[in-house]
């Protein structure tokens, strides 16, 4: 968890630009963190998920705060000082029943 961000956004507009958005994020946040510490902050490349219609995005989010926890980081994802929302107070929806996962963590189904 230390060495890298999850993220949950949503476009809100019909020109809403992903990449453009990751462009920028990563453009301010490296040029600060190269001022101050001399080190490269961001790595060239990234993984994206577009979520799909029978994905909830409360699934993700649970995903993405329990992240610490899976990794033994804090017991509880409150406790993880990294931890933010710009949507309100954590957790802002109940934990979903139906645990969400990452494709590349999903089963392999037989052919």
């Amino acid at each position: 968890m230390p060495d890298h961000v999850h993220l949950l956004v949503e476009g809100m507009e019909p020109a809403s630009d992903l990449l453009r958005f990751l462009k920028s994020l990563k453009q301010k946040s490296a040029f600060q963190f190269e001022k101050k510490t001399g080190n490269r902050l961001w790595q060239k490349k990234f993984y994206d998920h577009i979520l799909r219609p029978t994905e909830s995005p409360d699934g993700v989010a649970w995903y993405i705060w329990m992240n610490p926890v899976r990794k033994g980081l804090c017991a509880q994802p409150e406790e993880y000082p990294f931890l933010g929302s710009f949507t309100g107070a954590w957790p802002v929806t109940t934990r979903p029943s139906d645990q969400w996962l990452p494709s590349w963590k999903k089963p392999k189904m037989p052919a």
